[in-house]
């Protein structure tokens, strides 16, 4: 799939019907492929002469050349982008967004000096968002120059990061209640989902830790002065580096509260399989008394008091259930059972 956009006189991004390689004018300041096919990668080769990687060399490519300028001027930068499984879900919960696996993409950027090319294998709703805030010329840029849509990406980018963020803040302040309150503990509270839900939003900090990182190398990269060849774009990427060191603080809190919720649910569970060994334990230590006393009587002997008459059934009966009640009260006095 590819998507083409061309900046209009009010400062926008509108987005140009693209049905061949003639329509690829060198009006166009962004093109966008989504998991594009061996024939719109010609399109752009015969138009543009500029060669596009594989989507599988994309996940291949090594940490050392995920950002360069090539002889030819040109910047690629491959950087990672978060996005969330839908074919995933727990207990069948679509609106639950923590209840989906995350899943790492790498996007590539290739910067000429009059139009960016970005590939990636499925839509994103950082790209997604991007282009409707352009549309409406949000974020006050001037779109003929194609740095500006590079840092308007990683700039929703970095948005999209602190909404996952603030989502699995919300879902864990509800997590929190729900593990630390022991009436609600013992009412709703499944353990052994509660042990899945945290190690999902662990999963989930951790891809997101991976992005901010990755994205904070990004931004080092174009703040060198050979990047991107001017200094007009210096004040925005501080303030974006200064948003992804910030991001990255909350993300390390949310994963100690991640990790103090694991293990307190872990304790809950090794306390309730205590209790229930204790029980198990207990239960022999009510029963080995009547037992021993009806193994005694049950022997041959004519020895044994009570042992003759016609009452005395009932009278070892009595002494049985009293050697069973008795350590049933006194367990129950100690809060034992």
């Amino acid at each position: 799939m590819l998507e083409a956009f061309y900046a209009t006189e009010r400062g926008s991004l509108e987005d140009a019907t693209i049905n061949g390689g003639f329509d690829l004018h060198p009006e166009l300041v962004w093109l966008d492929l989504i998991a594009p096919s061996q024939e719109e990668q010609q399109w752009v080769l015969d138009a543009y002469d500029q060669n596009l990687p594989t989507l599988k060399s994309l996940e291949d490519i090594s940490s050392s050349a995920r950002f360069y300028r090539d002889d030819d001027g040109i910047l690629h930068i491959s950087t990672y982008f978060l996005t969330k499984n839908k074919n995933y879900q727990v207990d069948g919960d679509a609106e639950e967004s923590s209840h989906m696996l995350a899943m790492v993409q790498t996007v590539a950027f290739i910067l000429h000096k009059d139009r960016l090319f970005t590939m990636r294998g499925e839509k994103l709703v950082a790209f997604r968002a991007f282009r409707a805030r352009a549309r409406r010329n949000d974020y006050d840029m001037d779109y003929k120059d194609p740095t500006w849509i590079l840092l308007g990406l990683l700039e929703a980018k970095l948005d999209e990061l602190a909404d996952i963020l603030e989502d699995i803040h919300k879902d864990l302040e509800k997590y929190s209640t729900e593990v630390l309150n022991n009436h609600q503990r013992e009412k709703i509270l499944d353990l052994d989902d509660m042990i899945t839900r945290l190690a999902q939003q662990e999963d989930m900090l951790g891809k997101a830790q991976l992005c901010l990182i990755d994205l904070r190398r990004v931004l080092t990269f174009l703040s060198r002065p050979r990047a991107l060849g001017s200094h007009i774009y210096d004040a925005d990427i501080r303030e974006l580096s200064e948003d992804v060191r910030s991001l990255v603080e909350h993300d390390a809190f949310l994963f100690q509260k991640v990790r103090f919720l694991l293990d307190t649910t872990s304790g809950f569970i090794n306390t309730e399989q205590n209790d229930t060994i204790r029980r198990f334990s207990i239960l022999p230590s009510m029963l080995a008394p009547p037992m021993l006393i009806a193994s005694i009587y049950g022997m041959n002997t004519d020895v044994l008091p009570f042992a003759h008459g016609t009452t005395s059934f009932f009278v070892v009966l009595l002494i049985i259930m009293g050697f069973f009640i008795g350590p049933i009260i006194y367990f129950r006095w100690k809060k034992w059972i």
